[in-house]
């Protein structure tokens, strides 16, 4: 077998869909990878269906006694999960509700030279999205070479979608950059799509694709983490205006200025005033129903 490169990395608290995520990766045509599962916490026990699909001998457990989630520290999850695994030269996080094509392995290593040759650091996979029933609600289809701005603004505008599962990315990027500690892991995955290609181009596949679920029971669709979905609105908005403003265009950073605004609670200050930056990109007029905002209270 030739040196196992990809380590797939499970952050673990759901049972009810893991077993199509395990069966995804005992069937996979290609068995050279890791498996390294972390459970935060969770009152459910995967053992013995790990047991049952570990059949290759490459799946690795670990039960956290600490629950990150419930605290918002989703990130810190994810870190931990990554800290179980060896030195494989690339990662994918792959949600426990979420699955694979049976050829994604082997069609990741097929296209390593080009990842290469296109010195990605970041590869996405077609997406799939599906029900809590399996059923295909729609394909995503990702362009061979993507501006990660490109999918930023387009995720915004809701022309595409960003999440963790869809992708590889290479340990050297990882251990550079680690991920941002927005609360819920909500954004994460857009930022890391700027950060983890140093505002380059990410490589898409599509002869192989991720099943995204959509499921009620999902973490992030909970009433009662709307706090921390709040606090990483605004930290996610305000880094992308901070560090990546000379990126995006005017229209866009006007866009993201108007959601950080509303989400602001007082934590983050740019260096400059906020009528500032609604002049700079908005113009004088923007400039101005911003202030009025300010002087009129909401009632």
């Amino acid at each position: 077998m030739n040196e196992c490169k990809l380590a797939i990395v499970i952050p673990f608290y759901k049972i009810d869909f893991f077993e199509d995520t395990l069966r995804s990766l005992s069937e996979q045509s290609d068995q050279n990878f890791n498996v390294y599962i972390g459970s935060d916490a969770s009152p459910d026990n995967p053992e013995k269906l790990i047991e049952q699909y570990n059949i290759n001998k490459n799946f690795y457990y670990k039960r956290f006694e600490e629950n990150l989630g419930s605290q918002g520290k989703l990130s810190k999850q994810w870190e931990r999960c990554i800290d179980l695994s060896k030195n494989e030269d690339w990662i994918m996080i792959l949600a426990d509700d979420d699955y694979i094509s049976t050829n994604l392995v082997d069609s990741f290593y097929k296209n390593l030279e080009t990842a290469g040759k296109e010195k990605a650091m970041l590869l996405r996979f077609k997406m799939r999205r599906v029900s809590e029933n399996n059923e295909v609600l729609t394909d995503l289809v990702q362009p061979y070479l993507h501006a990660a701005k490109d999918y930023v603004w387009e995720d915004e505008a809701k022309k595409r979608f960003i999440s963790i599962s869809e992708n590889i990315f290479t340990r050297k990027i990882y251990n550079e950059k680690k991920f941002r500690k927005y609360p819920l892991a909500w954004r994460v995955p857009m930022m890391m799509y700027m950060d983890f290609t140093d505002n380059g181009n990410v490589l898409g596949i599509n002869e192989a694709h991720v099943c995204i679920r959509k499921s009620s029971q999902q973490l992030t669709r909970r009433q009662d983490v709307n706090q921390y979905k709040t606090q990483a609105m605004e930290m996610f908005y305000f880094d992308i205006i901070n560090e990546y403003g000379n990126t995006f265009k005017n229209y866009q950073n006007l866009k993201f200025l108007k959601v950080y605004t509303f989400y602001k609670t007082n934590k983050t200050t740019f260096h400059k005033p906020l009528f500032k930056l609604y002049k700079k990109y908005g113009g004088t007029k923007e400039m101005l129903k911003f202030l009025l905002k300010k002087l009129i209270p909401k009632t």
